[in-house]
């Protein structure tokens, strides 16, 4: 069979980077469609890729197919990558060496194994074919087992430093497979796996468990294939096909065919018995390659796309409040989306920076300006404002990548989802700084609870369908500066729908430029987590920070000291699956480093003066929480060329401080929400002047002959509550009691119900008010017992300094609690009045009542 020759560049490849979950061959995508090479009997040089004229027809045949990158398994003679180099086809090398046996056990096995590396990066360091190396290739599962999985990942760790060291211009990875999914080497540029799967079901599922376990780095297959002794040419073919598709779904940056031809050698034997080629070993095509060839096409930057099965009108809505810095970016790339009916919405909360002349020129977006009211009420204008089908969300801080909306659409429509998101990820560095400020905890990361199932997405990058947004009334605009995005994601799992995650759906999200910057965002999602945890306290701990059900996405997930990770090794370490499962968040270190414990640690050194005893427990305590910024630091992913002593030692302060700021607005924001104004609580009701809060101020009792019971009164206590402006909390199914009413700084008043029913319409309604003290209130007690207790066992008397103020105290705690309780007993009374519910002031039996 003839094939006509392909024109071939004259110019050289250039060098292929990795970024996030891609690679890029300049400013533009690089998408590998690659094919195995060889091993084949070797000649009298002792090279495995035969000869240099076989080598250039099937190299140009390749190209024909478009194929752009080639993997062989040995290292590879100069000629060779001549010829690939002339034929525009990059190279990834597998670097062999002896894994099969104890290579770690011995000293001297390991320096072989290290200098045979060093020595065949170093050979060809430089040459322009090269797209990168394999520092190894399926190490056997037992053999892990028995070596430690932990050894084991630090010395393919240690072959990338050296192999890098050698030649900083390529790339480097580990070819695992399935039995060694654990094997994660954490400074590869990118992760690879061997894997064959032939139901495309579950490879997809497989292949999106692999994407969350690579996080931020590219994903690619080194490996994937079908013999055709075993199976047909179209049964091939069409896995290929599929194959193909499967893998620009899930969002990998691209795949490897296993093989390109039937002539096979290893094991110092001609392999027969297998077929996997895409050519047969004289060359000519199987039906596979012409499946192929229609799939991939001729551009490498060009992903080979397979339109989704709907492509809904989309609405982009971009929020800004003075966010003319980085806006520029951000409309730029809403320019350059790869999608074929989207809108982009500019909504301007106000700015008073330069964000209406950015935003003037591009007027193909639609530019909406409102007074500031806050991120969730201009969320809701954008929506208001969209035509799409999708509302799909992200921030003037952000950058979206060009194939943002066909990966976030494609994962909306394969499922029975409401909404989906994806990942942010950190774009450079300007500074050392902002490294850290991207390396540090606490930014914005979405919580998965399956591999393709989330708890909760970021505002930056999320869509939902329009009615989802309808059914559930859109943003809640009580969230100003963050914290709408999580309640918006709980109230829709609360309505019964599912949201979906898609790994390679990412948009660029600048962390903050200063570290005072950084302060202000933490400080901003303490108050939201307060906010939020006055609507959903179920998924609040005792200290007021969030519990997520899912695995929050971006921190350090595999530490080998803290938080272990669990692997399943199968039954004598030979299961074929092998899975690694990150141990849940460590809440002794979050209880370490949180606010409540600085505190109670600066008590004890306050307490330590008085009682020597004690003065080397607050010492033990800080020595904890510095422990685990400490550890934290060792963690950290910062940035290489930011990745200094300093950079550490700064994201150790940061891991420190974090969740101390981040507590302290907590707090102060519950302590806010968590009283009434004064001139609220002395104001009486004029409705029933001279009546009203009278009585037992514990129980109040409502006899109506129409049938009026609870709810009703209760939903008139709220409405009461809404034209006063109390601040108060409703029972969200969780609690004993219906309403909690917030007064001062000591006292909020519990509000319970219950309805009898007399006959007919006749009913009674019962209601009971409770005291309940605020955390204060304990706090200051505790204090100034502890001082009286001190002060009883070293001295004879008592103290009347101390007791008098404090029995003044009391009182006036008892009197607040009155006035507070008399003025909630008001409030009900005129509640029920306006519903036409008498008032029962004096006990009656039940009799009577009827």
């Amino acid at each position: 069979m003839h094939y006509v020759g392909l024109p071939v560049s004259q110019s050289p490849p250039g060098r292929v980077r990795s970024v996030a979950k891609f690679f890029f061959d300049g400013d533009r995508k690089f998408f590998i469609k690659g094919v195995t090479y060889g091993p084949f009997k070797p000649d009298a040089a002792g090279d495995y890729l035969g000869t240099p004229e076989q080598a250039r027809r099937d190299l140009l045949q390749m190209r024909e197919l478009g194929i752009n990158v080639v993997r062989i398994y040995h290292q590879p003679p100069l000629w060779f990558l001549d010829c690939c180099l002339e034929a525009s086809v990059r190279v990834l090398i597998t670097l062999p060496w002896a894994k099969h046996v104890e290579f770690l056990v011995r000293a001297k096995s390991r320096r072989e194994i290290v200098a045979a590396v060093r020595e065949a990066v170093t050979e060809h360091a430089g040459h322009s074919a090269i797209f990168g190396y394999l520092v190894g290739n399926e190490i056997p599962t037992t053999m892990v087992r028995w070596l430690g999985v932990r050894r084991v990942t630090e010395f393919l760790e240690k072959l990338i430093r050296v192999a890098r060291e050698a030649d900083p211009s390529v790339l480097f990875s580990y070819a695992s497979y399935p039995p060694t999914e654990y094997l994660l080497p954490q400074n590869v540029d990118f992760f690879c796996f061997n894997v064959y799967l032939h139901d495309q079901r579950d490879f997809e599922r497989y292949l999106l468990r692999l994407q969350n376990l690579a996080e931020e780095k590219p994903l690619m297959l080194g490996e994937f294939g079908m013999d055709t002794i075993r199976h047909t040419e179209e049964e091939q073919a069409e896995m290929l096909g599929w194959h193909v598709d499967s893998v620009v779904r899930c969002g990998l940056a691209g795949t490897i065919f296993f093989a390109w031809t039937d002539e096979w050698y290893t094991g110092e034997q001609e392999i027969t018995d297998w077929s996997f080629g895409l050519v047969r070993r004289d060359r000519t095509p199987k039906k596979s390659f012409f499946a192929l060839q229609r799939k991939l096409g001729q551009d490498d930057a060009a992903l080979p796309h397979r339109a989704p099965p709907r492509a809904p009108l989309v609405s982009v809505i971009v929020c800004s409040y003075n966010g003319a810095k980085t806006l520029t970016e951000c409309l730029e790339s809403l320019g350059k989306i790869n999608y074929p009916a989207y809108e982009a919405i500019l909504v301007d909360d106000g700015s008073t920076d330069d964000t209406p002349a950015i935003a003037a020129r591009y007027p193909r977006i639609r530019y909406i300006r409102q007074e500031n009211h806050g991120l969730s009420y201009a969320r809701n204008t954008g929506a208001a404002a969209a035509k799409g089908e999708v509302l799909a969300y992200t921030d003037s801080d952000c950058m979206a990548d060009p194939d943002w909306l066909y990966y976030l659409i494609g994962t909306l429509v394969s499922g029975d989802y409401a909404g989906v998101g994806g990942p942010n990820v950190t774009p450079p560095a300007e500074n050392w700084v902002q490294a850290c400020v991207a390396a540090a905890p606490g930014g914005p990361s979405h919580v998965l609870l399956t591999d393709t199932v989330a708890e909760h997405i970021p505002g930056c990058n999320m869509a939902f369908y329009r009615w989802a947004f309808d059914t559930i009334g859109g943003f809640d605009t009580e969230y100003r500066k963050a914290g709408d995005d999580v309640d918006f994601c709980w109230r829709l799992q609360q309505a019964g729908y599912v949201i979906a995650f898609s790994p390679t759906a990412i948009v660029w999200h600048h962390r903050r430029f200063t570290l005072g910057a950084f302060r202000r965002q933490q400080a901003g999602y303490g108050e939201a987590e307060s906010m939020l945890r006055f609507k959903h306290l179920i998924y609040f701990g005792p200290t007021g920070t969030a519990k997520w059900r899912g695995q929050i996405y971006g921190s350090p997930r595999f530490s080998w000291f803290i938080n272990r990770p669990i692997i399943y090794h199968g039954i004598f370490g030979e299961g074929f699956f092998q899975s690694i499962y990150p141990a849940p968040q460590s809440e002794i270190a979050a209880y370490l480093s949180s606010v409540e414990w600085f505190v109670l640690t600066l008590f004890l050194f306050g307490l330590g003066i008085f009682l020597p005893i004690l003065r080397i427990v607050p010492y033990l305590m800080l020595g904890g929480t510095l422990c685990v910024a400490l550890s934290y630091m060792v963690r950290a992913r910062i940035e290489p060329r930011f990745d200094t002593a300093a950079a550490r030692l700064l994201v150790m302060f940061l891991a420190f401080a974090q969740p101390l700021v981040r507590g302290w607005a907590r707090y102060f924001t519950w302590l806010h929400f968590k009283r009434t104004p004064r001139e609220v609580i002395g104001t009486h009701e004029a409705a029933l002047a001279g009546t009203a809060g009278r009585g037992n101020l514990r129980r109040r009792v409502y006899w109506s002959e129409k049938g009026v019971e609870r709810n009703a009164l209760l939903q008139s206590i709220f409405a009461r509550l809404e034209e006063e402006h109390w601040n108060y909390s409703a029972d969200t199914g969780w609690k004993e009691w219906d309403i909690q009413i917030y007064g001062n700084f000591f006292w909020s008043i519990i509000l319970q119900t219950v309805t009898e029913y007399h006959g007919g319409p006749k009913c009674l309604t019962r209601v009971r008010l409770r005291y309940r003290f605020v955390t204060t209130t304990v706090i200051i007690n505790l204090l100034v017992l502890a001082m009286i207790i001190y002060r009883h066992l070293n001295s004879t008397g008592v103290d009347l300094r101390i007791v008098i103020p404090y029995g003044l105290f009391l009182l006036f705690l008892v009197s607040r609690a009155r006035q507070l309780k008399r003025r909630v007993a008001e409030l009900v009374d005129v509640a029920a009045f306006r519903l036409g519910l008498q008032r029962i002031k004096k006990k009656r039996s039940r009799d009577g009542v009827r």
